[in-house]
């Protein structure tokens, strides 16, 4: 659907969005009525407010120009908000909500929805209603946005376990009370956080420039005095997410944002887009509608066009297939892929190629497949062109009142990939008869083969066993949020290393590995009804070369026998039987030696 007019810029832009883009993108212009927009977003944010579970996909976007007028505009559940411009600026609107779905203002469900390449226009100030509210928790990203408003990411006094901010241009204060968690890459924030607290368990920023109005002497490494902020001057190896924008000629383009090293702030300034490559979306992209078979699919990718989704669901009767380097797959609006049930490989499987871009997807599993998303490799070295995952979100259970099972929900066999903000979820919630234990049931949600691979913002929860299994060289991670499985019932039925062991780690380094890295990582217990224990909630190779940096543990369980008994290799006592009364730490463990720490007590 548009509601674009046909005069002035709008002209000139191919009218094409209706056929091609399909009907749940919404594409608005600047001389559209203001108060329609806002009356058409509205309808949409009550529609999908509550829509957790739900089936429709949206996408709202906005051609270059100014929306001031259209008000408050409210993001909900699988939609992606995003300006058509070259660069956010290009786009203004005058502010942005997420409402909680959740009662008492509890923003710990808002899940699936993007906010793109846009600028938010309005005064700088504290008053609740006034403030830039991205309160979000997993699977939200804020990217190349723009704010004058101050930016709060917490809804009212409520609880949220957040989040992901990249590329963002903040000249008001940005941050919250509330939040248990967030990190921030490669951001302006030239006032810092402000007046809010970031007062809870693992803050980190990475790459981010800070203004003349921040406080700097608080953006520093500070766990070793029991703070929670990690400070990662630079970003190694990092492509942003491609985008769609419109050219000068009206045209609809892909961007696809340039590789940088040892990058500090943003890939943009006010008039330049940034280095990249730039796609035509008619020549270059098959669009994929609803009810195209994965093996039409399969065929375009292999006559060399890169893929498109529009907003919906996609049940794969085979595996997609993304054999020729360079390849650009993305979603429009939570486009979601799922392998069907006469598929039990994958949803999409990337060939050991250079360049290959898999963006803006959730995956899902309503049936049982072995992957949801398998990066296949060998020898082969990608340094110079890496492949790219950027916003890929994966789903174990939820949605259907079925069994499921996924052997691992995403796997990395090959070298040199970049992981660009995951959430793996083996669903705690959701229909009725859609999890439990013996019900949607998932070992891994993360396993990497590959070496040399880098992923930063990784949000991995509720697996079986490992959450995340790390068997290539060279890995490193920054940021790292995960919970225990809530429904482990049984310690006998939740033991490893044989039967030998008390739970499973939520980050394991395999021990033939010599070189591993892992910066900022929170791993909490949430265990309910029954006394469980986990051993480590990290285990690693005691060597020289594998550091682990700021490590914590916090308990969201029942009261009971129950919790993490030590933070890292049975070393630092942690939330076993303290009934969320402390925050377990490690500063610095190389070769299984501690530096600074802080144990949990026992009643």
């Amino acid at each position: 659907m548009s509601l674009c007019c046909t005069i002035g810029m709008q002209a000139k832009v191919e009218n094409f969005h209706d056929e091609v883009l399909g009907n749940n993108v919404f594409i608005f212009g600047p001389q559209d009525d203001m108060a329609t927009i806002n009356a058409e977003v509205e309808k949409l944010h009550t529609k999908m407010f509550r829509e957790q579970f739900g089936k429709d996909r949206y996408a709202v976007l906005f051609l270059p120009g100014d929306y001031r007028k259209a008000g408050v505009l409210k993001v909900p559940y699988y939609m992606h908000m995003a300006g058509l411009g070259r660069t956010p600026y290009d786009v203004k609107v005058s502010n942005i909500h997420t409402p909680a779905p959740l009662a008492n203002d509890n923003g710990t469900c808002t899940f699936w929805r993007s906010l793109e390449n846009l600028s938010v226009i309005g005064p700088e100030t504290y008053q609740e209603d006034e403030t830039f509210l991205w309160a979000v928790s997993q699977a939200a990203p804020i990217r190349r946005v723009y704010s004058e408003r101050t930016v709060k990411n917490q809804w009212r006094n409520g609880w949220v376990s957040g989040g992901f901010t990249a590329d963002c241009n903040f000249m008001a204060p940005a941050g919250s009370d509330g939040q248990q968690q967030w990190y921030t890459r490669n951001t302006h924030l030239e006032k810092g956080r402000g007046k809010f607290r970031e007062g809870s368990w693992n803050f980190m920023f990475q790459g981010v420039e800070l203004g003349t109005g921040a406080d700097q002497s608080t953006y520093v490494n500070n766990w070793e005095s029991g703070g929670n902020i990690t400070w990662i001057p630079t970003t190694p190896v990092v492509r942003e997410k491609p985008f769609l924008f419109v050219d000068e000629t009206g045209k609809y383009k892909v961007f696809r944002p340039a590789l940088r090293r040892d990058a500090v702030g943003l890939s943009y300034t006010h008039d330049d887009m940034g280095r990249g490559d730039v796609f035509d979306l008619k020549k270059d992209f098959y669009v994929v509608k609803p009810g195209t078979t994965a093996a039409e699919i399969n065929k375009r990718l292999a006559s060399g066009k890169h893929i498109l989704f529009q907003p919906g669901m996609y049940e794969l009767d085979e595996p997609l297939r993304v054999n020729r380097p360079g390849t650009i797959v993305m979603g429009l609006g939570y486009a979601t892929l799922i392998p069907s049930a006469a598929n039990s490989e994958s949803a999409l499987v990337v060939a050991d190629v250079d360049g290959i871009t898999i963006c803006s997807l959730l995956f899902d599993a309503h049936y049982s497949s072995a992957t949801l998303l398998r990066v296949d490799g060998g020898k082969a070295d990608h340094t110079d062109n890496p492949t790219l995952l950027a916003d890929v979100f994966f789903r174990v259970g939820g949605f259907r009142s079925a069994p499921v099972h996924v052997d691992c929900a995403l796997e990395i066999d090959a070298n040199n990939v970049i992981g660009n903000h995951f959430w793996i979820w083996r669903a705690d919630h959701g229909v009725q008869n859609s999890v439990g234990w013996d019900v949607n049931t998932s070992p891994y949600g993360l396993l990497v083969k590959g070496d040399d691979v880098t992923v930063y913002g990784l949000f991995n929860e509720h697996f079986q066993k490992y959450q995340t299994l790390w068997e290539g060289e060279r890995g490193r991670t920054y940021f790292y949020q995960c919970e225990t499985p809530y429904d482990a019932g049984q310690q006998d039925r939740y033991m490893s290393e044989n039967g030998t062991r008390a739970g499973y780690a939520a980050y394991k380094v395999a021990d033939n590995v010599n070189v591993h890295s892992a910066y900022g990582l929170g791993i909490y217990d949430v265990y309910f009804g029954t006394d469980i224990r986990m051993e480590n909630s990290m285990e690693v190779p005691e060597k020289p070369g594998v550091l682990i940096y700021h490590v914590c543990n916090c308990s969201l369980s029942d009261s009971g026998d129950r919790g993490i008994g030590y933070v890292i290799n049975g070393k630092v006592k942690s939330t076993f039987n303290t009934f969320r009364v402390c925050r377990p730490y490690v500063t610095e463990f190389v070769g299984g030696v501690v530096k600074n720490s802080r144990e949990g007590w026992r009643q």
